[in-house]
């Protein structure tokens, strides 16, 4: 088995092009629980208060940002699951080894990163989701569609029992919830600023990472659910040929924009209380965000392939192309120099949403060069490289020949 680079031709570059430009919305979301401790309000469900330019930010990131590109990158990580599988069978290769040793792979980088580097790694998160979208290769079409729209509803109709939760009850919940903030937010601050290594995974083990993975049966759903509209979308062709399907684009465009924003201007009086629900505003914060990221999810991937395909001013974005064909290893370096950054120069809980934020387009407007100039030498980023040789269990040819291309 010879695992060859893709020929430039079968690689779908509009499709690398939306995944780094999703790489971009997960960091801008990601910055500040690499540089404050708002994992410690988010577990035990206190607001976090932001003031001055930082509360524009921050209602400007949830209401465009949080939840739309996560889902933008899940979906794409279904669609390429379909394409893999498809063109491993086309090789006639044995696609269920390929995959198993493919996300068994991805699994292992992806709990190194959550126990050892950060607690809101998605990577096994999606390699767990790969496992089991499998199952559904073979499946028709319409049935994968079937069970993500289901999967969805479920997920839903879980996060909407919340509110059903007697007010007593929950008052009595949050103000528990609030005392053990306050009694393990000081240890946590000074475990992150001034604890060695070891003092600080073993803190981040209970604290972090068995929460993260006890929430796993949880999470898994919308994550699932959107890896099986990739599927779906694979299993269709729409993604190849997107010119045939331009009515269809242009029909899912219009109505997840509109839903998409309609919901979030419900979102966004939620966020200003101009409505308020006492004590729901927080879970009512929570579900519209992840409810207005689904439709502006599908609204943003439209118009992105839309724009791509037909707009002369396309070639913008395609220095997004070289982060996304390098996704693996731009989204873990992100880990590596933001805690580097913060633990070196002392920042974590000191730096505004403001400068977070500008330390977070700085780092990827550098990463975005860094990959062309790797891709012009190598074929693959390095993490991409070894997560491909563990895949075909051969080693692939990494460096390109420039002088035989001259």
């Amino acid at each position: 088995m010879n695992p060859s680079p893709l020929p430039l031709n079968e690689r779908l570059v509009v499709l690398d092009i939306i995944r780094g430009i999703a790489l971009l919305g997960i960091f801008l979301v990601n910055i500040p629980a690499f540089t404050s401790p708002i994992f410690i309000f988010q577990l035990y469900n206190v607001s976090y208060k932001y003031e001055g330019i930082d509360a524009y930010i921050d209602l400007f990131l949830q209401l465009f940002v949080q939840g739309k590109f996560f889902t933008i990158f899940s979906f794409l990580f279904g669609l390429g699951c379909g394409i893999f599988l498809h063109r491993a069978e086309e090789k006639q290769y044995f696609a269920a080894a390929l995959w198993s040793r493919r996300m068994a792979a991805l699994l292992v980088i992806g709990l190194f990163h959550l126990i050892f580097l950060w607690y809101g790694d998605i990577l096994h998160v999606y390699a767990i989701g790969g496992f089991l979208l499998f199952f559904f290769y073979n499946r028709k079409a319409k049935t994968i569609l079937l069970w993500a729209i289901g999967l969805l509803c479920f997920f839903y109709l879980l996060a909407c029992m919340q509110f059903f939760i007697p007010a007593h009850v929950l008052q009595d919940v949050q103000s528990e919830y609030k005392f053990l903030h306050e009694h393990v937010f000081t240890q946590y601050l000074f475990t992150y600023r001034q604890a060695d290594y070891l003092s600080w995974l073993f803190y981040r083990l209970n604290v972090e990472v068995v929460p993260m993975l006890l929430n796993l049966p949880f999470s898994i759903f919308p994550v699932f659910s959107m890896l099986l509209f990739g599927l779906y979308t694979a299993k269709k062709g729409l993604v190849h040929n997107i010119e045939q399907n331009r009515s269809f684009f242009k029909k899912i465009q219009l109505i997840t924009g509109v839903a998409g924003f309609t919901l979030t201007i419900i979102l966004a009086m939620l966020k200003i209380e101009i409505l308020r629900y006492e004590l729901y505003q927080q879970a009512a914060i929570h579900l519209f965000t992840s409810l207005s990221g689904i439709f502006l999810c599908f609204f943003y991937l439209t118009t992105l392939l839309l724009f791509l395909q037909f707009s002369p001013y396309a070639s913008i974005l395609v220095l997004f192309k070289y982060s996304g064909t390098m996704a693996l290893t731009t989204y873990l370096s992100q880990t590596l120099i933001c805690l580097c950054i913060v633990r070196v120069f002392g920042l974590y809980g000191s730096l505004t949403l403001t400068e977070s934020t500008i330390i977070c387009l700085v780092i990827y407007t550098l990463q975005l060069f860094f990959n062309k100039w790797w891709l012009y030498y190598f074929y693959y980023g390095p993490c991409e490289w070894l997560w491909r040789s563990f895949t075909y269990r051969s080693f692939p040819p990494l460096r390109r020949n420039r002088k035989a291309s001259v």
